[in-house]
């Protein structure tokens, strides 16, 4: 399948459906509870993400290394911010690049 297919626009849309909720609940608990949500919805934007990339590859359909980029900096912000650490977005993410090349390049090796 491709990226253009009608189930990765579906997914898309599950996955924006499922930002959006996630958005609404955690500003209602928020203002409800008098808390900081931030953590909470950046580990559920993450989690969103990274689980859009892991069924799109069960599909078949090629991921989107962007959305896993962006999941996977949101998922470590999300966790740090619950545990009570602040994760430098800079640093986090310049990690994450590196990391990035390293499995383009090992892909291509267990490709040859």
């Amino acid at each position: 399948m491709t990226e253009k297919s009608p189930t990765n626009k579906y997914l898309d849309a599950l996955a924006w459906g499922l930002f959006i909720v996630l958005i609404g609940v955690g500003w209602w608990v928020g203002a409800a509870y008098n808390m900081d949500t931030g953590p909470y919805i950046a580990l559920g934007v993450g989690l969103i993400l990274v689980f859009l990339n892991l069924a799109r590859t069960q599909m078949g359909i090629k991921i989107s290394k962007f959305s896993l980029f962006v999941g996977l900096v949101a998922l470590a912000i999300g966790v740090a911010g619950i545990f009570g650490y602040a994760l430098d977005l800079f640093l986090t993410v310049i990690i994450l690049i590196g990391l990035f090349i390293i499995g383009e390049a090992i892909e291509r090796i267990l490709r040859k």
